[in-house]
C-alpha cells in the first residue's frame, strides 16, 4: 500500500513515502472468491478483497420480475485498525455505493447503517466512521408498465453494475482513494401480464 500524508496531520508531522510502495487501486481477478469459499457458501455471493476491505456482494432474491423489489447487498469488513468515513463526515471522502441507472429500473436511496464516532485527538475531531463489519443495501424495483415488460421480454437475466468508492485510514495514515467495480446478476422472470393464464376448468 502506498500511504500519503494524512491531511489531518499535515501541520504536525511529515511522513516519508517509500518509493517502492505500491497501491492496488482495484482488485485483481485473483481476489475474487472461488467456489467453496466463505462467500461461495451464500448462493450467488461474490467476495472481493482490497488492501483495506473485504467485500461480499449478493442479492436478497435470486430472481427479479417487473413490479418486484429486490435488494442488492454489500457486506463490508474493514481490515484491522482501518476505518472508512460514513455520511456526515464533512471534509472527508465518504464511502459511497453507486449502482448504475437503467431504463425501467427504480433505484431507492442506499441504506447506510448507524456509524461509530471516531475521536481524532490531535485536532479534537469527532468523525462518523465504520471500523467494524457493516452492510450497505440498494433496493431496485422493475417497472411493471406494459412498455417495460416488453423491453424485458425474452431476456433470461438482468445485471446491475456499480462501484464502491472509499478512502481508508488507520490511526496514523490515510491511503489513496479506491474505486471497486461490482455487479449483481439476477434471473429475469416474466411480469404478471406475461404469465400464461390457466385454461378454464371443464364444465361438470
Amino acid at each position: 500500500m502506498k500511504p500519503f500524508i494524512d491531511v489531518r496531520l499535515a501541520t504536525l508531522v511529515v511522513v516519508a513515502v517509500p518509493l517502492f510502495a505500491e497501491v492496488r487501486q482495484s482488485p485483481s481477478a485473483a481476489d475474487v472468491s472461488k467456489p467453496g469459499s466463505e462467500a461461495g457458501r451464500r448462493a450467488g455471493a461474490t467476495e472481493v478483497r482490497t488492501d483495506h476491505l473485504k467485500l461480499t456482494s449478493y442479492q436478497s432474491e435470486p430472481a427479479i420480475a417487473p413490479g418486484r423489489r429486490v435488494s442488492l447487498i454489500l457486506e463490508i469488513e474493514p481490515a484491522p485498525r482501518m476505518h472508512v468515513y460514513a455520511p456526515g463526515a464533512d471534509n472527508y471522502r465518504i464511502i459511497t455505493l453507486a449502482v448504475k441507472e437503467q431504463r425501467f429500473v427504480r433505484l431507492a436511496p442506499v441504506q447506510y447503517p448507524v456509524p461509530e464516532v471516531y475521536v481524532f485527538e490531535p485536532l479534537d475531531e469527532r468523525i462518523p466512521v465504520y471500523q467494524k463489519p457493516f452492510t450497505l443495501s440498494q433496493e431496485v424495483t422493475l417497472d411493471a408498465r406494459p412498455e417495460a415488460q416488453a423491453a424485458f421480454r425474452g431476456r433470461p437475466s438482468l445485471t446491475f453494475t456499480g462501484t464502491l468508492d472509499y478512502q481508508a485510514c488507520d490511526d496514523k495514515l490515510c491511503f489513496n482513494p479506491v474505486s471497486v467495480p461490482l455487479s449483481w446478476m439476477l434471473a429475469l422472470e416474466p411480469g404478471p401480464t406475461e404469465r400464461p393464464s390457466r385454461p378454464p376448468a371443464p364444465r361438470q
